[in-house]
């Protein structure tokens, strides 16, 4: 392999002397030369000159105490335009170099969890990462801001804000939110105040299928954090059907020794419950009264039941027969003798 190359180097000398002998081959070096002292002219007169660059530096924070949480963290970058020779500019993008902004918890005062940093104070920030010869022209905000709060939250119920109900023909069952509590971190005088914590206000007027839907959680509030930040809502709706139970008549406050009979002595009571209810309603769970002065002076021979108990997830009650024909009936009474 050694013996080759004396050779290699030997063609590869003629092929450059041959070359340059050709006339084209000088024309090319002649324009490469031209070529080099436009790029040195070009380069000198940009890198030289002042530029105007627009750029968008990460932020970082860092040195928050173990023993606190940042409910509102800062702003994921910002957008700075500098001012500065070519050169420098383009060390800035070319090196990274203002690529982050790492703000210390330490150099900024807290003031109820929140620190700021106000535009002249930002300005001087940014610049202390900078060259002394690079202007700020603009930054894309006039404060920097972030919320802190102690690690330890508090554990609250969610409750849903708005509006749920069912067409006539459903109804609502069940309204629930998965998970029922959240954690909020906040300062403690928005802590020692707090309650619950409620869903954005949700609209579901005359639904007929039941609904889930992922909704925040959140207030008008800055600086606060909720663990989770999402909650589920469950709406179930179950389709109404009709059911009739026989219900005894009673009389009710009649005098002692007088006793009422109707005809018949049940009445029929039609209802409208859901689906998922439908086996747990009886009779049992109503209670039809005739009340004694209903028929006092009454010359009709008939009365109205009146019920009296009913289930709170029934709907559309009706007794039926509407009236009944009655009877009064005296007991008895006991012999001295």
């Amino acid at each position: 392999m050694a013996s080759k190359q004396p050779g290699q180097l030997q063609n590869t000398k003629r092929f450059v002397k041959n070359f340059l002998r050709i006339n084209n081959s000088r024309e090319f070096f002649v324009f490469l030369f031209f070529l080099l002292v436009a790029f040195i002219f070009w380069y000198l007169t940009t890198m030289t000159g002042e530029y105007e660059m627009e750029y968008s530096p990460k932020l970082h924070l860092k040195n928050v105490p173990e023993d606190m949480i940042v409910t509102e963290p800062l702003p994921e970058q910002i957008n700075v335009v500098l001012k500065d020779k070519g050169d420098k500019l383009i060390e800035y993008k070319a090196r990274g170099k203002f690529k982050e902004l790492t703000v210390d918890y330490r150099d900024f005062p807290n003031v109820a969890g929140r620190t700021a940093i106000y535009g002249k104070e930002l300005a001087k920030f940014i610049g202390e990462q900078l060259s002394s010869s690079t202007q700020i022209l603009s930054i894309s905000v006039d404060t920097l801001q972030y919320y802190v709060a102690s690690s330890h939250g508090v554990k609250v119920p969610v409750r849903v804000n708005g509006r749920i109900e069912a067409d006539n023909q459903h109804q609502i069952q069940r309204v629930s939110v998965i998970p029922d509590s959240v954690t909020v971190y906040a300062t403690e005088p928005f802590l020692d105040t707090l309650r619950a914590v409620y869903t954005p206000n949700v609209k579901y007027v005359g639904i007929s299928d039941s609904v889930s839907q992922s909704l925040p959680i959140g207030d008008i509030h800055r600086g606060v954090k909720y663990v989770p930040s999402e909650v589920m809502l469950h709406v179930a709706v179950s389709p109404y059907v009709t059911k009739t139970v026989e219900v005894p008549i009673n009389g009710y406050l009649f005098p002692y020794g007088m006793s009422l009979k109707t005809f018949p002595s049940k009445a029929r009571v039609v209802f409208r419950v859901s689906l998922e209810d439908y086996s747990k309603v009886t009779g049992d769970d109503f209670e039809l009264q005739v009340h004694y002065t209903t028929i006092q002076g009454n010359v009709s021979g008939k009365v109205a039941p009146q019920l009296v108990t009913c289930p709170d997830n029934v709907h559309n009650v009706k007794v039926e027969p509407s009236e009944v024909d009655y009877l009064l009936e005296v007991d008895a009474l006991p012999s001295t003798m």
